[in-house]
């Protein structure tokens, strides 16, 4: 039997000196640790969800801007069912800006995408000239 004390993972506990003692100590042990986790956990959360707003945020902010760059330089409108005429190397193509636009991300996604049609370099005939 000890009076003495221990610490650890910051919950404190008491040394008991009955049975009864060991297990009330254990008890508030126990609780006093769940509740400090439980508002780790809630801290967690909230950061996270704070951090997610930020994302978010940032998001809507991109989609914007690419919204304007579309305006500024291309057609808002596009459809992925409409077929894009590209002469590619003097070799002219057909393709549906679906295909071309299926990968997020790369390179033919931003250039057929629709924000910049009007600034991809055309031939004489107005196809999309690629010198490939």
């Amino acid at each position: 039997r000890y009076s003495e004390s221990s610490q650890r993972a910051d919950c404190t506990y008491e040394y008991p000196t009955s049975a009864m003692e060991a297990i009330e100590a254990a008890k508030k042990m126990l609780k006093t640790c769940w509740e400090e986790h439980a508002l780790a956990y809630q801290n967690e959360i909230h950061r996270l969800e704070e951090a997610e707003k930020a994302v978010q945020d940032r998001l809507e902010k991109l989609n914007a801007k690419k919204k304007e760059m579309a305006e500024a330089h291309g057609n808002v409108d596009v459809s992925d069912d409409e077929l894009v005429e590209i002469n590619a190397g003097g070799k002219v193509i057909i393709a549906r800006r679906a295909t071309l636009t299926q990968i997020k991300g790369t390179r033919l996604e931003a250039i057929f995408s629709g924000r910049w049609d009007n600034r991809l370099q055309r031939d004489h005939k107005c196809l999309i000239f690629l010198d490939v």
